[in-house]
């Protein structure tokens, strides 16, 4: 007489016959499927339950219920401290590096061209950090921006006091004398952004 197991199937309990067992797992034929169940529940594929049928079942399960038996496997046992992985810190160490400036003891008779050039290389390099606190900013010396009429590709400049606000204002065409928008757009140098009106 087989051997009925009940079980958790999709949030109901289920009576089913005790087919095989392969350690803590049992094969459990409900209803024409086959169900692996585990510590009284069946096991899920995502949200479903996970069954088989005669044809789908995996070689080892088609083994079992012929009743040939995988060997036993014998549990591993390991030290406490020997096998465990070691946590690692991902933060880099950064060193830091030292200004050191470059001094030339005395003259050297072998190589007078590279004494000079590193006594000049020292020279910025401290000049550089001494007048760094005297830098102020430069402001870009530009007093035409050149534009490109849109209906006629004809290049004109205009003088950028009209438009440094950033605000846009309509220019008319020197050879189509069409007029079109145009806004100063500051990148590395001012550029015009012009508009075509129909």
């Amino acid at each position: 007489m087989e051997e009925t197991i009940t079980f958790w199937l999709d949030n109901k309990i289920c009576s089913g016959f005790k087919i095989a067992e392969i350690g803590t797992q049992t094969l459990v034929s409900y209803r024409d499927k086959y169900y692996i169940v585990v510590k009284g529940a069946a096991l899920m594929k995502g949200v479903r339950p996970l069954y088989y049928s005669k044809t789908s079942m995996p070689l080892l399960w088609k083994k079992a219920m012929r009743g040939i038996l995988p060997p036993p496997v014998a549990a591993i046992e390991h030290g406490e401290d020997d096998f465990l992985p070691i946590t690692t810190s991902t933060k880099k160490e950064r060193t830091v590096m030292n200004n050191t400036t470059v001094s030339v003891s005395g003259p050297s008779e072998e190589l007078p061209q590279t004494s000079t050039l590193q006594q000049s290389a020292a020279k910025k390099t401290v000049s550089a950090k001494g007048g760094a606190t005297d830098l102020k900013p430069v402001k870009i010396a530009q007093s035409v921006v050149s534009t490109t009429c849109p209906y006629c590709n004809h290049k004109q400049d205009l003088p950028f006091e009209k438009g440094k606000s950033g605000k846009p204002f309509f220019v008319a065409c020197i050879r189509c004398s069409t007029e079109f928008a145009v806004r100063f757009v500051p990148v590395t140098l001012y550029q015009a952004q012009v508009a075509a009106f129909k």
